[in-house]
C-alpha cells in the first residue's frame, strides 16, 4: 500500500484501492519500490516504480486516477515497450524521463513526455557506461544524470544523452542518488548505513552516518 503522511507524519491517506497491482507471486517482493514527483510538472503527477511486475505507474496527485502505465505487467523484456525489474526514474527539465531499468537489463532508458522511446544506453559491464545492478537514478536541472550502479560499487555522471561525464568509485552499496536543488548530490550507501554528501564536480564534502 502507498501511505500518505503529512510533515509532522500523521497519516493522512492510504491508497488501499491501488493494492491490486501490486499483487505477484510468493517470494517476488511485490510492492511499491519507488515513489517520484518530476520537479517540473505543476500537475505533480505520482510515478510508481513496481519492479516485480516490470511496469511503472503514473497517477494523479490524489491518487484517484491511474493516468498510464509504462511496460506490460508481469512481462519483462529489452525492447522499446517492456521493462525488466526497472528500479527507479529521473525527469529532465524539458519533460523527458530517464527509466533506470535495472536488475534483469542494464540500461538506462529515455522516453519523452509522453512516454515514447527515444533512447537508451548501457550494457553489462564495469567499464564507463557499462552497468551492473543499476538501482537508483536521478537528473539535475541542468541535464546531468547520476546513475547508482550498485554491483559496481560507484555512481555513474552521464549527460542527458548518454555520454559518459564521470565516475564517483569506492561506494559498497549504492542504493539511491539524489541530484538536490542546491547543486549538491546525495548518494546512500547502504552496506556502510550512510549517506554521501556530493558537489556536482565529483568532491565528497560530507558525510552523514546513521548510528540508531
Amino acid at each position: 500500500t502507498l501511505l500518505v503522511v503529512n510533515g509532522a507524519g500523521a497519516l493522512i491517506e492510504s491508497w488501499t484501492q491501488w493494492d491490486k497491482l501490486y499483487a505477484s507471486a510468493p517470494g517476488t517482493g511485490g510492492g511499491p519500490h519507488k515513489v517520484k514527483i518530476s520537479p517540473y510538472d505543476p500537475q505533480k503527477h505520482v510515478w510508481i516504480i513496481n519492479d516485480s511486475r516490470h511496469v511503472i505507474y503514473k497517477f494523479t496527485n490524489d491518487g484517484t486516477q491511474l493516468v498510464q502505465t509504462l511496460g506490460e505487467t508481469d512481462v519483462p523484456g529489452d525492447d522499446q515497450t517492456h521493462f525488466g525489474l526497472p528500479q527507479d526514474v529521473a525527469f529532465l527539465p524539458d519533460g523527458s524521463m530517464l527509466v533506470a531499468d535495472g536488475l534483469r537489463n542494464t540500461r538506462v532508458v529515455k522516453l519523452d513526455r509522453s512516454g515514447k522511446f527515444v533512447s537508451q544506453w548501457g550494457t553489462k559491464g564495469n567499464g564507463p557506461g557499462q552497468f551492473n545492478g543499476l538501482h537508483g537514478i536521478d537528473a539535475d536541472k541542468s541535464g546531468r544524470v547520476y546513475v547508482a550502479d550498485r554491483g559496481n560499487q560507484r555512481i555513474q555522471v552521464f549527460d542527458a544523452n548518454g555520454r559518459h561525464l564521470d565516475t564517483w568509485p569506492n561506494l559498497r552499496f549504492p542504493n539511491h542518488v539524489v541530484a538536490a536543488p542546491d547543486g549538491t548530490v546525495w548518494g546512500s550507501d547502504g552496506t556502510n548505513a550512510r549517506l554521501l554528501k556530493y558537489d556536482a564536480v565529483r568532491t565528497n564534502i560530507a558525510v552523514q552516518a546513521r548510528t540508531d
